[in-house]
């Protein structure tokens, strides 16, 4: 940060996994809001040109709050709208000479991401500000949260 009595500048860098300009591996949560679509774009700049690798990673776990066990067809309906939804995400970066892959576990989407960030050796995780979650944590979700008070490597919170 450089601060002087007429301006004031912030700069973020990115450590990179590659000599190139952009990151070489990165994981983004998806959960079918508009920040996360946001950081899915994002990603797709950010990404390393013909060398980059990108993980869209939806997480879910079984809501505790509901009396009656789910049907699969209610399991996976909003699941099958997510992965379609991914799989353009995919889609996309392959024609712009990226690797993708779209991936869907269970389990707590914080830990989920932060396993899988340190499965492929992430440089970068990206996530919204928030889902579906609480409404009343209005600028930082809880999994956003949690994602940049844990992760090992950089983290970044798209609105």
């Amino acid at each position: 940060m450089t601060n002087s009595s007429t301006s004031r500048t912030s700069t973020l860098e990115v450590p990179q996994k590659s000599g190139e300009s952009g990151i070489e591996r990165i994981v983004v949560g998806f959960d079918a809001s508009q920040s996360s679509a946001r950081a899915s774009r994002l990603a797709l700049a950010l990404s390393t040109p013909r060398s980059g690798r990108i993980w869209f990673v939806h997480a879910s776990e079984a809501d505790r709050r509901i009396a009656e066990p789910l049907t699969e067809e209610e399991i996976d309906i909003p699941s099958r709208a997510v992965l379609r939804t991914m799989e353009a995400l995919v889609s996309e970066a392959k024609s712009r000479g990226l690797q993708a892959l779209a991936l869907i576990r269970e389990g707590p989407p914080a830990e989920v991401l932060l396993g899988v960030a340190r499965e492929v050796d992430a440089g970068l995780i990206m996530v919204g500000t928030r889902g579906r979650g609480d409404p009343s944590r209005v600028l930082l979700g809880s999994v956003s949260a949690h994602v940049v008070a844990k992760a090992h490597i950089p983290a970044v919170v798209v609105p």
